[in-house]
């Protein structure tokens, strides 16, 4: 055979070598655009299921000040004057009702308590772990009474009953520091 049957056979031979990888390289792509559309539709299903914006509660209003006491002698026929019965007791002023957030927010059941808190250094320590499937990345409110101090993520640190939680300190109320004591809880809906 001559040179040029070699060389027209060997250029056939990669074309199709190429014809073929080029090929898989598009069935390659395909699969990936597929996971890649599951993958985008997982993050949707779970931004959905995250509130769309950190919750805080509102600084309450400093209460009332009472008036300092009178320095009037009292009268004839007060209870400060002897034989005459004592007033009755005002009632205690009643309690401001609850919002519904505050609601929500009572109504969740606590996940784990902080044990120790470390906020200067941005983490805390909470008394549940891997027994309770805890995993890296998982976001909690963190509760105390009926209302809300901060927001948490857990770290890398995840022993058997007890890990290390990250402070996020762009959700925190202006003068307020998680305590031990205070609740996780799932993040609340607004």
């Amino acid at each position: 055979m001559r040179l040029s049957h070699y060389a027209l056979a060997l250029t056939i031979i990669l074309l199709a070598i190429t014809g073929y990888l080029a090929w898989e390289a598009q069935e390659e792509a395909k699969g990936a655009r597929k996971e890649l559309e599951l993958v985008r539709k997982q993050q949707a299903a779970h931004e959905a299921a995250m509130p769309a914006k950190p919750v805080t509660v509102a600084e309450l209003p400093p209460p009332p000040v009472a008036p300092p006491p009178s320095t009037v002698p009292p009268l004839a026929g007060s209870s400060l004057m002897p034989g005459t019965p004592a007033p009755l007791p005002s009632p205690p002023p009643a309690a401001a009702p609850l919002t519904d957030l505050q609601k929500q927010i009572l109504g969740m059941p606590a996940f784990a308590k902080v044990v120790e808190s470390h906020t200067d250094q941005g983490f805390a320590v909470i008394n549940v772990g891997k027994d309770k499937q805890l995993t890296p990345g998982m976001k909690f409110d963190v509760r105390r009474g009926n209302g809300l101090v901060g927001r948490v993520s857990v770290g890398e640190t995840i022993e058997a009953a007890e890990a290390v939680v990250d402070i996020d300190n762009t959700i925190v109320i202006p003068g307020v520091r998680i305590e031990a004591g205070d609740e996780l809880i799932l993040p609340v809906r607004k």
